[in-house]
């Protein structure tokens, strides 16, 4: 009887073993799967931006960054270079060195701007001052879907 109970303890501590390491293999396939896919995704954007600074013309993208980034991803641009946060991992790309850019993020100009995965990336290619300027923004969704709300309190009187 004793016998039969420490085999079958031995077989379920086995089960378990190989169960956990089959686990953690699966587990790397999918975070490095995981990982091309980003870096493929940020290889898009860094086309898409290199193709716009070359244009000559005038032209506005836009790019939902649900396409390109997972949530927990992470894009800054800035300081002439792209550069993406994804887990533990980054991507980095520079920017032509003859691309005049202007990064603008809530309204103001900055240096450098963070872009997530619920946020819509504007690049815009304008002609100012006889030359091309490029602009890179966050397009502000919250703002352009929300109404005014009625306030029901005032008197018809009033209105």
């Amino acid at each position: 009887m004793l016998e039969f109970i420490l085999s079958k303890t031995i077989l379920i501590v086995f089960s378990l073993a190989v169960l956990i390491a089959s686990g953690s293999l699966i587990s790397s396939f999918y975070s490095e799967q995981e990982r091309e896919e980003a870096r493929i995704a940020f290889q898009r954007i860094v086309s898409v931006v290199d193709q716009s600074i070359a244009s000559g013309t005038e032209f506005k993208i836009r790019l939902e960054m649900s396409d390109y980034l997972d949530m927990e991803s992470v894009l800054r641009i800035g300081n002439g270079s792209m550069i993406l946060f994804h887990e533990d991992q980054s991507f980095s790309a520079s920017l032509p060195d003859n691309a005049r850019l202007i990064l603008f993020d809530g309204g103001s100009e900055r240096a450098i701007i963070e872009v997530g995965h619920s946020d819509i990336l504007v690049i815009e290619r304008t002609w100012e001052d006889g030359a091309l300027r490029t602009a890179i923004y966050i397009e502000n969704v919250d703002a352009s879907f929300s109404t005014a709300s009625m306030n029901r309190s005032t008197s018809s009187k009033e209105l």
